[in-house]
């Protein structure tokens, strides 16, 4: 019996991979292209890590769980739920998958403490981070408000600002394909970690805590496990997409997926 070396399958992996990437906005609506990163992809945070080789990747992200400590965000006592503990199961959850893709990842907090806006800001910039991402739950008047939604900031640089934008529609688009509620949009916002951040930077609200069934949902663990695994796929499709760009700007004559 003859024996494919792992070397061999990871390389044809990985060119699988990054063409389901580069084509996956013109079939954004596609299950099928999902399940086929997920089950071709080594790296796949759906892979068992039983079975599949953990590789080794360079980039850093860094994971903001909102609030903390003495900022409970939204709350509610009667209903029993915090915003901030919800914020940081799913945050952990995000980078445990990451860890499993290979990535490294620095968490803002990994327990229930306050910590400023400027200094998460600077956990980012200080480390010299590719990608920065700060989870939190939505909360609304309108009890009917459902669904996730992702911010990034329009600043001068222009370049950061795509690249912002792309991370966001990358992660929405893999969180609905996870399982979230409703798709709303990402839209500008003029938060002070995403403005004070100098790499591609995003704010994820998971879902709003104020309507009765995405609560509910938000509230199961299980839930938060899809969400997270969702933004993790995101952030990976956005990176293998952004080396498949720089690929392309050697000569390979490989349009960009991300104008």
């Amino acid at each position: 019996m003859r024996y494919i070396r792992s070397s061999n399958i990871r390389r044809l992996s990985l060119m699988i991979e990054r063409l389901c990437v580069k084509l996956w906005p013109r079939f954004v609506n596609s299950k099928s292209l999902l399940l086929l990163i997920a089950l071709t992809s080594p790296d796949s945070c759906f892979a068992d890590a039983g079975y599949v080789p953990k590789v080794s990747r360079n980039e850093l992200i860094v994971i903001d769980p909102g609030h903390g400590g003495k900022d409970e965000g939204t709350a509610d006592k009667e209903l029993r739920y915090k915003e901030k503990s919800l914020a940081l199961s799913i945050a952990l959850s995000v980078q445990g998958c990451l860890r499993r893709l290979g990535y490294k990842t620095i968490m803002t907090r990994s327990t229930d403490v306050y910590i400023d806006l400027s200094k998460r800001a600077a956990i980012a910039n200080q480390n010299k981070a590719d990608v920065f991402v700060s989870i939190h739950c939505n909360h609304s008047s309108n009890t009917s408000a459902l669904g996730t939604e992702i911010y990034f900031y329009n600043d001068k640089n222009v370049l950061r600002t795509k690249k912002s934008e792309s991370l966001g529609k990358s992660i929405l688009a893999f969180m609905q394909k996870n399982g979230a509620l409703r798709e709303r949009k990402v839209k500008e916002g003029n938060f002070a970690v995403i403005r004070e951040t100098t790499m591609p930077a995003v704010l994820v609200e998971t879902g709003f805590l104020s309507n009765p069934k995405e609560r509910a949902a938000l509230l199961d663990s299980r839930y938060r496990s899809h969400l997270a695994k969702g933004i993790a796929e995101g952030i990976h499709a956005f990176i293998l997409n952004r080396q498949v760009n720089k690929t392309s700007a050697t000569g390979s004559g490989v349009k960009q997926v991300y104008k």
